[in-house]
């Protein structure tokens, strides 16, 4: 297995940056190190949210599935990016699956430790209600585009959040989930991006030659 270089230090990720010199040290005999490999799913819906995770190196999506079996993901998550967090606020289970888009390594907080750091740590309780809100916004806006907005302006928006350093490192299946289409209209979405000047492609690599059409496309604005 070949994890992604790109890592992040402890306190600087989502979670552990809100802690104290002393929380964080008390933090890190519980911590567990856990590798995996792509497509590796960390836990499904439904199961005891028993970890607060955090992306140390690699790529995750969080993702639910519909009635009909297809695949829909919500979120995709980058080093130095907590998932897992509603363990904190008391909820028995996690609301959505996790699985490994890459190679990578995660650090896995227990809830008993969690916990106890909540009620140590006075900052720690606002950035775990910053967390899990930027969640549920990110599910919320990406079912409200699966009802409302048309394939290619979700495929944009797709293309857009994958991008780092100006291409997409991503599989036209991981991008059909992610915007809720399928294989078959994303393949056809992408070929008239391509024709279109807007990206060049490749497998599992998409350069992004016009970022601000795709933008215009996908309704997203700068901030």
């Amino acid at each position: 297995m070949t994890p992604q270089k790109a890592e992040i230090q402890l306190e600087a990720a989502e979670f552990f940056r809100a802690l104290s010199p002393e929380g964080l040290e008390a933090a890190r005999p519980h911590l567990v190190t856990k590798q995996f490999d792509q497509q590796k799913v960390l836990f499904f819906a439904g199961e005891p949210a028993e970890h607060l995770w955090v992306v140390r190196t690699g790529k995750v999506r969080l993702y639910k599935s519909s009635v009909d079996g297809r695949l829909a993901t919500l979120e995709t998550l980058y080093s130095g990016e907590a998932f897992g967090a509603i363990s904190a606020l008391g909820q028995d289970q996690y609301p959505a699956s996790a699985e490994a888009l890459t190679d990578g390594i995660a650090w896995c907080l227990p809830r008993k430790s969690v916990l106890t750091l909540l009620n140590e740590e006075p900052l720690l309780a606002v950035e775990v209600l910053k967390i899990v809100s930027g969640r549920l916004h990110q599910a919320h806006e990406r079912l409200r585009s699966f009802a409302h907005d048309p394939a290619p302006a979700r495929l944009a928006s797709a293309l857009l959040d994958a991008t780092r350093g100006g291409e997409a490192r991503v599989t036209r299946r991981a991008l059909a989930e992610t915007a809720g289409t399928t294989v078959e209209t994303a393949i056809r979405t992408l070929r008239r991006f391509e024709r279109e000047g807007l990206i060049r492609g490749s497998v599992g690599r998409v350069v992004i030659l016009n970022a601000e059409e795709l933008r215009l496309m996908s309704g997203k604005h700068d901030s």
